[in-house]
């Protein structure tokens, strides 16, 4: 159907997961593609980012790591002496990459592939990717405790030590890609799960939703995953500080365990724990789903350092002194770790945590895990519902649960009831910024316009009326820098967009 109605010769990335696929359209040729027969929706190829934020690594000499402390892990037997490891279990990271590194052998990658540079050997050019796989399966070599014949004061160990990962690459080397990048990745996944023993999808990324659930083809490719038997684990977003709305795709999935973060404040206990100010906040924008489903620790979290990656490069100050975790460092010692925040950080540990609920029951359904992961969790004082979903992420506590899933495990859909939640859950709708799409974050001198689609925002779903112009910055906005001779406002034709084109009554 793209093919017949695109131009001769456009190139065409078939997206068969979700009877879709993505190509580079003028706006006039999405007019007329969108009048042809059996056209759903047509929706812009939005780009995908990493969800973490760098923070400066603590100088002083680390005794206890507060994010595994949090989740309940010092409770469980050492996986060395046979506790909860994860073993059989694969996890997929869809990231930036995996590279072997201290904690994560070559014998722990069990599937790798590359939908960005289509290399054959694993590589993390950004670093966030194997900072992921750390969290989940690192294995602590490169901090192993004193008590165990080591030079660490504390070992920074993933949840599911003994678990293998499958690293798909579909981020660059900044830590960007594309919704129909993902959605291919989903697919080579499904694909491949019983050949890797793949069981849990960890994505750690996400993009601003323009579309509801039923027309965003990344949720329903986590929707198809999902249905396949496959526990898909989304970062949230770090949108919090915005307000309502702020739930991410493909976190924006109902079937999805989308993961808010928790700051653990760097104690041993969870009684002074709360919701980070940045972690995205629900319902969903446009379906109101009840979001996030959990919160597990995002902020100041430590795993695994690739030296040399783009965020080792650009953000120097998250390398993890090793005076930080070494009882004797010396001269010719290397940081292993580093320290950030973020959604990013908060998925991994849940997705780990997956890994050993299906290490013990196999039998385990998705929706099953789900349900153990949710009602085990151990609800935050002070925070809403909207904020922390069930509560903090309790590994014990979901390995002794027993609770199962009476059919789909849906986070649940508030339908129009925006005005049935009190002004304490949140910050009134109408009160939603701009500012809430991170642009001072942007690196804007990196950023292709020339790839950016603008119409695919649907703007009809937005309340113009209720926005407060006059609280927007537009003293802030450097009109002077934009090179407005070169737009062609005649027809709109400014340049050349990538679209996903979704095939109806699919």
């Amino acid at each position: 159907l793209l093919g017949a109605a695109t131009p001769a010769g456009a190139d065409i990335t078939p997206l068969p997961l979700v009877d879709a696929g993505a190509a580079w359209l003028f706006p006039s040729e999405i007019a007329a593609l969108a009048a042809t027969p059996g056209v759903a929706a047509i929706v812009p190829d939005n780009p995908v980012f990493g969800l973490d934020l760098g923070v400066v690594a603590g100088p002083g000499a680390a005794s206890l790591d507060p994010a595994r402390l949090a989740i309940g892990l010092g409770a469980l037997a050492d996986p060395g002496d046979g506790g909860p490891a994860g073993r059989g279990v694969t996890v997929a990271v869809l990231d930036s990459g995996v590279t072997v590194a201290p904690d994560l052998g070559a014998d722990r990658l069990v599937a790798w592939k590359d939908f960005v540079n289509h290399r054959l050997q694993p590589y993390d050019d950004a670093g966030h990717g194997t900072f992921v796989a750390g969290l989940i399966a690192g294995d602590g070599s490169a901090s192993l405790p004193l008590a165990r014949g080591g030079r660490a004061t504390v070992q920074f160990r993933g949840v599911a030590p003994a678990a293998g990962i499958a690293a798909v690459k579909v981020l660059d080397e900044t830590g960007t890609g594309r919704m129909s990048t993902l959605v291919a990745a989903l697919h080579w996944v499904i694909t491949h799960r019983d050949q890797y023993g793949i069981r849990v999808v960890n994505l750690s990324v996400g993009a601003n939703p323009v579309s509801p659930e039923a027309y965003d083809p990344v949720a329903r490719a986590v929707d198809a995953a999902w249905q396949r038997g496959l526990v898909v684990v989304c970062a949230a977003g770090n949108e919090g500080e915005h307000g309502p709305g702020g739930i991410l795709s493909p976190g924006t999935s109902p079937l999805a365990v989308t993961v808010g973060a928790s700051d653990t404040r760097q104690t041993a206990t969870t009684t002074d724990d709360a919701v980070t100010y940045y972690s995205s906040r629900g319902p969903t924008l446009f379906d109101e789903f009840a979001k996030p489903d959990l919160v597990a620790p995002g902020n100041r979290v430590v795993s695994l350092r690739v030296p040399g990656s783009f965020i080792d490069t650009a953000f120097p100050e998250t390398a993890l002194p090793p005076a930080a975790y070494l009882a004797d460092p010396g001269e010719g010692d290397q940081s292993a770790y580093v320290m950030l925040s973020g959604t990013s950080t908060a998925a991994p540990l849940v997705a780990g945590a997956a890994a050993l609920l299906l290490e013990r029951d196999p039998g385990l359904t998705p929706d099953d895990v789900k349900a153990r992961l949710m009602a085990s969790a151990d609800p935050l004082p002070g925070a809403t519902r909207l904020e922390q979903g069930a509560g903090l992420l309790d590994v014990p506590g979901a390995l002794a649960s027993e609770a199962r899933a009476d059919g789909p495990a849906l986070s649940e859909d508030l339908g129009d009831g925006l005005t049935i939640l009190t002004a304490d859950d949140y910050r009134a709708w109408e009160e939603l910024y701009w500012e809430r799409y991170g642009w001072t974050k942007f690196k804007w001198t990196k950023f292709k316009w020339t790839k950016f689609k603008w119409t695919g925002v649907a703007w009809t779903k937005f309340k113009w009326t209720k926005f407060k112009w006059t609280k927007f910055k537009w003293t802030g906005v450097a009109w002077t820098k934009f090179k407005w001779t070169k737009f062609k406002w005649t027809d709109y034709e400014w340049a050349k967009f990538k679209w996903t084109v979704l095939v109806q009554g699919q």
